[in-house]
This record gives C-alpha cells, sequence and structure tokens, in this order.
C-alpha cells in the first residue's frame, strides 16, 4: 500500500522558517501510522550552529516548534572522538549542550543526528523498510541495494542510542555520494536532505518503492484462506469479549492496574488466524520501539466462546498463570540478582477468533500499543512473504526492555501518579453523569487519573460532557445513553464500558427523578413506582451489574450512590420520593456486607442543599405550595442547618464521591457520609 504525498503548499504563511518547514515534514509523517506508529520516529534540522530535534515523549502528529530541543552543533561535534559513553553520561553531555536549556530533553537519537552532516533528517519505523530489514543480515543487505538501487545504504542492528551513533558515523565518509539514507537493521529508515520538502519526497519515494517490491511478492505468495469457521460472528465475539476482558485486566493489572484497548478488526481476526503465526510471533517484535511500546512478545489465548463465564475466566487465568512462568523463568535468564521482574510484563494478547487485546497505563497508550503490533503483524507477514521473519537475539530484547533511559521515564510517571492522583488508571461509571453533581463528579474523576463513562437518559448531553473531559484528557471518557429502568440499556451500559476500557473499577449512582410532592392519601402506585425505578430499582440492578465486574475482577472496588437527606429525615409529602432513597440506602448496606469479602466497598453520599438544576426544580416546587418566593424558601434551608449553608456547590459532593472511591478508603463499607451544612435530623449517628 503506497503513501500518499501530503505535502500540498507546505507550512502556512508566507515568512515560515526552517523550523517552520521541520514542523510540518514531522507533522506528515507523523500522521501516518505506516511511517511511524504514535509516538515513534524522529526528525531534525541544522540551522547555523544549532540542531533542532525532535524532543523526549513529543508525538510527530502534534510536535510544535516548541517540541523540538536545541543543541550547539560545535559543542555536539566532541561526541564524533568519543570511544564510548555510557546512557547517564550520554544524557549529561547533551544537557550540557542546549542552547535553550528550558526545552524538552533531547531525543536518545541526537547523536545520530548530529554526527550526520546533512541538513534535514527524518528516521521512521516504516512497515515497509521493517518488513525488508527483520530477515536474514545478508538477505536484507541484498534486498536493499535491489530494491532502492544504491541510494539506501545497510546498517547491521545496533542498539539504538551512542552505540548507533557511532557505528553510522564510522561509515558516513564511505557511503556512496548518491547515498539519501540508511536502512537500519530492526530500526527502521532514515533519510536525509538539504531541505524539508526534499527529505519527505526521498522517504516516501524509498518507501513506494519498497511497498511496490512487497506488494508484487504478496501476490506471488498468496495468504492462505482462513476456514469460515475459526472466526465467529461478532455478537458471539463481543459477548465472549465482555466476559474475558475484565478477567484478563485482573490478571495482569495485579500490581498495578491496566486499561485495555479491543480490536476484533477482520485485518486483526484473519492475520491471527494463520496456524503459522504463533510460532512466528515468538520470533519478535519489528524494532526496539515496538518493544517499548507493545512489549517483548504478544501472549496467545486459546479460548472456546461457547464456554460459561466461569469456565471461561479458569482457563484464562490458568492460561495467563503459564504465561507468566514462561516469562519469569525469560527473566530469570538474562537479570542481574537484584533486577525485579517488570509489572508491564504483557502488553499484547492475541486470542484467535476473538481478536488483539492491548494493555496500557491509559487508553492512549493502549491504542499506540495497539497501533504498533498492527505494524508488526503485518511486517511478519511481509517478511515471510520475502525470506523468513527474524528478529535481535533474545539478550538483546531482554536488555532494551530494561534499558534505564526508557524504564526511569515509566518508573518517574508511576511515581507521579500515585503522589499526585487519587484513581490512577481506574475505570469509574457515572450514572447521572450529564448534568449536576454527576457532570461534577465525571469531571473530578477524571482529573484524579480515571477513565470516565458518562451515563445519561440524555445521551447528547452526557456525550458533551464526555467531549469536555477528552479536551484535557484524551481518550479518557465515552458517553453512554442510558435508561436506568430498562435492564436491557444497564446492561449495554456494562458492556459498552467493558469493551471500552476493559472493567469497571468503581460506580458512582447518581441519577435523579423529580420528586412527586403528595400526601400518602394521594399517592397512586404509578407515583411510587416512578421514584422506585430510578432511585431504588435501577440503582440496585446498576450496582450488581458493576459488582459482577469487579468481582471477575479481581482487583476490589468501590460503589458510591447519593441517597440525600430524605433516606434519613422525613419530610411532609415526600413518603415517594423518600421512601425510595431509603430502600437503596438499606439495598447499599446489604450490599456492602455481601460484597466485603470481594474487596468491594460500598458507601452512600447524604447531600442536599445543592445546587444542580433538579434541586432548583425541588426549591420552586416547594416554594409554590407553601405560597412563597424560592428566595424566602432557600433561606428556610439556610437556617434549618447548623452552619448557615444555603445553596452547596455540586464540586463538594464530587470531591467526596472520588475520595470515597480512592483507596484513602479502603477500609470503609456501610457507611454514610452527609454533605448538608450539618442538618440535625439528617445525621446518620
Amino acid at each position: 500500500m503506497n503513501v500518499d504525498d501530503r505535502w500540498k503548499g507546505g507550512p502556512p504563511g508566507a515568512s515560515a522558517d526552517a523550523l517552520d518547514q521541520l514542523v510540518y515534514l514531522s507533522n506528515l509523517i507523523g500522521l501516518e501510522t505506516r511511517l511511524v506508529q504514535p509516538g515513534g520516529g524522529n526528525t531534525s534540522t541544522k540551522i547555523g550552529d544549532e540542531l533542532f530535534v525532535k524532543g523526549s515523549g513529543t508525538d510527530l502528529r502534534t510536535i510544535g516548534r516548541s517540541g523540538f530541543a536545541r543543541l550547539s552543533l560545535p559543542a555536539l561535534a566532541s561526541l564524533g572522538t568519543v570511544e564510548s559513553m555510557r546512557d547517564d553520561e550520554m544524557m549529561r553531555f547533551m544537557a550540557q549542550c542546549m542552547t535553550d536549556p528550558g526545552g524538552p530533553t533531547p531525543s536518545v537519537e541526537t547523536p545520530l543526528h548530529s554526527l550526520m552532516p546533512n541538513r534535514v533528517i527524518a528516521h521512521t519505523h516504516d512497515v515497509a523498510t521493517m518488513s525488508l530489514t527483520d530477515i536474514d543480515d545478508a538477505a536484507a543487505e541484498r534486498l536493499v541495494r535491489d530494491v532502492l538501487g544504491g541510494e539506501i545504504a545497510y546498517v547491521p542492528y545496533v542498539r539504538p542510542g551512542f552505540p548507533l551513533a557511532q557505528a553510522v558515523a564510522r561509515m558516513a565518509n564511505r557511503l556512496p555520494p548518491n547515498t539519501i539514507g540508511l536502512a537500519l537493521a530492526h530500526h527502521g529508515l532514515m533519510v536525509w536532505a538539504d531541505d524539508a520538502r526534499e527529505c519527505y519526497a526521498r522517504l516516501l519515494r524509498t518507501v513506494n518503492r519498497i511497498e511496490d517490491y512487497l506488494a508484487a511478492k504478496r501476490r506471488a505468495r498468496p495468504a492462505r484462506a482462513v476456514p469460515a469457521d475459526r472466526i465467529p460472528p461478532a455478537d458471539v465475539r463481543r459477548r465472549c469479549a465482555e466476559g474475558l476482558l475484565p478477567v484478563l485486566r485482573g490478571q495482569l493489572g495485579a500490581a498495578s492496574r491496566v486499561i485495555l484497548h479491543f480490536d476484533d478488526g477482520d485485518d486483526v481476526l484473519h492475520a491471527i488466524a494463520d496456524t503459522r503465526m504463533q510460532e512466528l510471533t515468538r520470533r519478535g517484535m519489528a524494532t526496539p520501539e515496538h518493544i517499548l511500546r507493545a512489549g517483548r512478545l504478544p501472549l496467545w489465548l486459546s479460548i472456546d466462546p461457547s464456554l460459561t463465564p466461569e469456565e471461561l475466566a479458569t482457563a484464562a487465568r490458568a492460561q495467563l498463570s503459564r504465561q507468566r512462568a514462561e516469562y519469569e523463568a525469560y527473566h530469570a535468564r538474562h537479570a542481574a540478582p537484584d533486577e525485579r521482574p517488570l509489572d508491564d510484563w504483557a502488553k499484547v494478547l492475541l486470542v484467535p477468533g476473538l481478536g488483539m487485546i492491548t494493555a496500557s497505563r491509559d487508553k492512549r497508550s493502549a491504542i499506540t500499543a495497539n497501533a504498533c503490533y498492527r505494524a508488526v503483524l503485518e511486517t511478519i507477514a511481509n517478511a515471510e512473504a520475502i525470506d523468513a521473519f527474524n528478529f535481535i537475539a533474545e539478550s538483546e530484547v531482554f536488555e532494551f526492555e530494561h534499558w534505564a533511559l526508557e524504564r526511569r521515564k515509566i518508573d518517574e510517571q508511576d511515581a507521579h501518579e500515585r503522589a499526585t492522583l487519587l484513581l490512577p488508571r481506574h475505570v469509574a461509571v457515572i450514572v447521572g453523569g450529564a448534568s449536576g453533581i454527576g457532570k461534577a463528579a465525571a469531571h473530578r474523576f477524571a482529573k484524579e487519573g480515571a477513565h470516565v463513562v458518562v451515563a445519561d437518559l440524555d445521551g447528547p448531553a452526557a456525550q458533551a460532557v464526555a467531549s469536555e473531559i477528552c479536551l484535557t484528557h484524551k481518550d479518557r471518557a465515552i458517553a453512554v445513553a442510558l435508561d436506568v429502568r430498562d435492564d436491557a440499556s444497564v446492561g449495554a451500559l456494562v458492556r459498552q464500558t467493558v469493551l471500552a476500557f476493559g472493567g469497571i473499577d468503581s460506580l458512582f449512582y447518581t441519577a435523579g427523578q423529580a420528586p412527586r410532592f403528595a400526601c400518602v392519601t394521594a399517592l397512586r402506585r404509578d407515583d411510587l413506582q416512578r421514584q422506585l425505578d430510578v432511585h431504588y430499582v435501577g440503582a440496585v440492578l446498576a450496582m450488581g451489574a458493576a459488582a459482577s465486574v469487579m468481582q471477575r475482577q479481581r482487583l476490589g472496588g468501590s460503589i458510591v450512590a447519593s441517597v440525600s437527606k430524605a433516606a434519613l429525615a422525613p419530610g411532609r409529602d415526600a413518603a415517594a420520593y423518600g421512601g425510595s432513597k431509603a430502600a437503596l440506602l438499606q439495598a447499599m448496606r446489604v450490599a456492602a456486607v455481601e460484597l466485603g469479602g470481594d474487596g468491594i466497598r460500598v458507601n452512600a453520599i447524604n447531600a442536599d442543599q445543592v445546587e444542580t438544576p433538579l434541586f432548583l426544580r425541588f426549591v420552586h416546587e416547594r416554594a409554590a405550595m407553601r405560597g412563597v418566593t424560592p428566595e424566602q424558601q432557600l433561606e428556610t434551608y439556610r437556617s434549618r442547618n447548623a452552619m448557615g449553608v444555603s445553596l452547596i456547590p455540586a464540586e463538594s459532593v464530587a470531591d467526596v464521591a472520588a475520595l470515597l472511591a480512592s483507596e484513602r478508603f479502603r477500609y470503609t463499607t456501610g457507611d454514610i457520609l452527609t454533605i448538608d451544612g450539618g442538618l440535625p435530623d439528617a445525621f446518620p449517628r
């Protein structure tokens, strides 16, 4: 599949300089997943005595001018005379060479870019070059020469960082004058030119030549047909995934929670249905970059979709336990005595007939792992069409997997999460999340690190809240239209949550039904049922459905519901509303007893006088019944609580909900916390 030229008119503005050109080039490369996967690849340009190179942790898709580190070329030149340099020494040296100390940390490939004399350089992890070089060295070198006509030189595998820069620098003076780039074995393509436009053109010309060659080879060796019975129908796959994903999430996240991404695309299903693929994938990844983002090897699971949920869980746990033992044996073969196994040891799971599941610290990283392994699957198929897929030695894989420069970033991010966030890597379902307390909670849970499902009867409003969250927390929120009075709708909420994120860690139920104010002598069955359906029946069914997922995960969990002061303090004309809230409170106490053994905590919030659309409607109705103004009614409420509080912000309830869902309250269950300014009639103690 050829890569299209998207340059068009170049960067906007007549005054665009060389750095603007580099930004434009980088963005075009980053947007094409056949050239680089999210976060991968790097680019640079030399302007005067400075090198501008992609900063560590930036993404070519979105990088701007400030995303490039600036370093002194004269200072970097001394690298050419250095015989060896440890990674920590290299990073300290590059920090000393920076001309803008406030800029991003330079990429570990900075020495490679600095030692090459060329002005503009692009380094990609494109599927085409990976396919051509993830084979035997001799065959790869011959193919690079034959397919690319001598314009691209072949470089045998060297570990990225200073060793690769040193190896390339030693051969730079021996390159033929028509050379425009390097095919780096197991590490992608490097292309250069005097300006960004020509660099892009050369990159595409090189990649597309390889793509044409691979396409011809694939046509000569068509893929074997997959028997229809190896790929179940979509509804069967999704039902199986709904039962399987929480089990996998619990097993993989026992030390530190993970977020899952599920992909049952036709291309993935057909790729892993090939009976040879399990053996081929055990040979390794496509580049060291893919090890960082998608792990050292995928796990394979053989799952029969006809199994019951219990049988499915037993089979999955047994297979994962065996593969964990295999990983620990691999670790023992290469680790130093004090080196512990990695928590994120498995990032890709392949389940024939079901699809690919990727696991990471957040949804965005799980999607990145998916994109990376899709590229690996295609690379394997291409390499097999031209020769035999091959990767670096196991010892080198281990070395890169534990590369201190990269592991330090991960460890620092983990430490930052633990120190600053209440709910890192959690999946939270907010029922009633489109407005009021629920909307405030959705934003607060996301701010504390959670992935949030905004569920509400008002689907468009729920989507608006989810979109707001995603503006600052990429891919961390989805919206689900939910009617808690409908069992199928509640089931669909759980299914969509599991398929989106892999499981559930907390449920905050704050759906509300406007009260029906009437004396008990005037109430009818419909009045009672409307309140019960939303405040009691819907809540209990949602709690049960969420708890079932939590039990399959075996990670514990939290259920919090807003019961209001009506559950504790009687009020005139509120038998329907107050009775439904009191029923919910009692059900939660029972649930706390039943679920405690699973580590699932159940707690209630008694909130009153909260500034929400529902409460303000309540105020107006009460005022009309009493023949007073809404302001007078609010003054009545203010005067009855100990703190003299009028309207309480919804964010105050959201704060408590997030705390109850967090590890701060890990030993609290069956409790009720009040947020009402101190209403003596509703004191629960």
